[in-house]
């Protein structure tokens, strides 16, 4: 299975790894990728706000008994597409992780993912 799920996964992470994150000039290296799957996972009630200045966070799962919205600060480099807000219903787990440098949540139970930590990049 772990086979599987690195073949799967692997040159997404790679991917995303060769995308400088740059909303917040952050960045990540490819030491970061291959020990966040172990390393720095948590998991949070819905009230959490995810904000510190130091860290990028990827959300994997939402847990809701109803309607629930994530707000989200992104990396992205297109600034139409940095901040945005995402809603669902009920249970959702994400196949790619979602990756935001501050990301608030209404509706949620709990919510989990990891965090890398991150440094300014100069462009």
């Amino acid at each position: 299975m772990f086979k599987s799920f690195y073949n799967f996964y692997f040159p997404i992470f790679y991917f995303i790894l060769h995308i400088r994150f740059s909303m917040s000039r952050k960045s990540i290296i490819l030491q970061d990728i291959n020990r966040i799957q172990f390393q720095n996972q948590f998991t949070l009630s819905g009230n959490s706000i995810l904000n510190s200045n130091d860290r990028l966070y990827f959300i994997t799962a939402i847990r809701s008994d109803g309607s629930w919205q994530m707000n989200v600060k992104g990396n992205n480099s297109d600034p139409n597409f940095r901040n945005y807000s995402r809603k669902g219903n009920g249970d959702f787990q994400f196949m790619i992780p979602i990756c935001a440098n501050e990301i608030s949540f209404t509706g949620v139970i709990e919510f989990s993912g990891f965090w890398i930590n991150s440094s300014l990049s100069s462009h």
